[in-house]
């Protein structure tokens, strides 16, 4: 699942498993770090502004990565549609829900919730795909919510606690929100290169952005610091630019299981990288939660992986 856009299928039977792999520690590890890397870039700006100038950072990137791989071009009529759709809600949505949701709570907290899509497709592809719903799929989905009761155990979550409903609320709202982007993306028909569209599904998101930011946020109030400067260059231009063509290639490369394993590795990194650069401490809930969510996502993974090797 990508921090920044989304993930389509695509055509191809062959694997290459090197170029696979490197890519997926590439992704994993940047967008892992790239949470504690938002909980330090919000201290200097507010967060629709901190999320348009990296989407803004991120479609020049993939602009650029487009054209020098010559495959920059307009996108078919047919496919305006979901390019929209993945623009509006799996770039727009989800990373301004999240970014909003990470004022709240711990960034390795919000890394683990951020990547509890996989666990939501599962049902929603059921309900509006009529993909069947067999027993290890059912399986992954209730680990997943296990996970999430975990972290959000009633007995032991402090509710008193300043934001810790509505952090929580605004990152699992946009996992859903992903969700939706995906089930729509699934019931399209392609008609261009999926990569050649990315720039554009990030361009539409800027145009929503922008002016809501504007709007609603005060650009006086953005601290124009170095530390700041290169903190949004690496949300932008490497997270949510370089990393989502990263992932689309590691697609191209892999198989379906190998890539749900990826994204159990994204929070991890999270976890990791927060205590590393923001001296948080998991507590046990967020390790059990984590631990069974990666579980839930490996198994829905094998799941998908053993319907399509049937229908061969």
């Amino acid at each position: 699942m990508s921090h920044a856009g989304p993930v389509m299928p695509t055509a191809g039977t062959g694997y290459a498993w090197r170029n696979g792999y490197l890519l997926v520690a590439f992704t994993a590890l940047a967008w892992g770090i790239n949470f504690p890397i938002m909980k330090m870039g919000l201290a200097y700006s507010p967060p629709l502004l901190y999320t348009t100038l990296r989407m803004l950072l991120g479609t020049l990137t993939m602009f650029v990565i487009a054209r020098m791989m010559g495959i920059l071009r307009m996108p078919h009529r047919a496919d305006i549609p979901v390019v929209f759709s993945v623009g509006i809600l799996q770039n727009m949505g989800f990373i301004t829900l999240v970014t909003f949701g990470m004022q709240y709570m711990p960034a390795g907290r919000a890394a683990i919730l951020a990547y509890t899509s996989p666990i939501w497709v599962v049902p929603a592809a059921a309900l509006f795909l009529g993909e069947r719903l067999t027993l290890f799929r059912a399986l992954g989905t209730g680990l997943g919510l296990s996970g999430l009761l975990a972290i959000f155990n009633p007995v032991t979550v402090d509710w008193h606690a300043e934001g810790m409903l509505i952090g929580g609320g605004l990152i699992v709202l946009a996992t859903l929100v992903w969700t939706a982007g995906l089930i729509h993306v699934r019931r399209h028909h392609w008609r261009g290169d999926v990569l050649s569209l990315i720039p554009w599904q990030l361009l539409s998101s800027i145009f929503f952005l922008v002016p809501l930011s504007l709007v609603l946020e005060d650009v006086s109030t953005i601290r124009w610091e170095p530390a700041f400067l290169v903190n949004i260059l690496f949300s932008g231009a490497i997270a949510s630019g370089l990393c989502v063509a990263a992932q689309v290639g590691a697609i191209r490369s892999l198989p379906a299981v190998t890539m749900s394993l990826s994204s159990a590795a994204v929070p991890a990194v999270g976890l990791i990288s927060a205590a590393l650069i923001l001296n948080e401490q998991p507590g046990v809930p967020d390790l059990v939660g984590f631990c069974l969510i990666g579980l839930g996502i490996l198994v829905v993974g094998l799941a998908d992986r053993r319907q399509a090797t049937m229908c061969r």
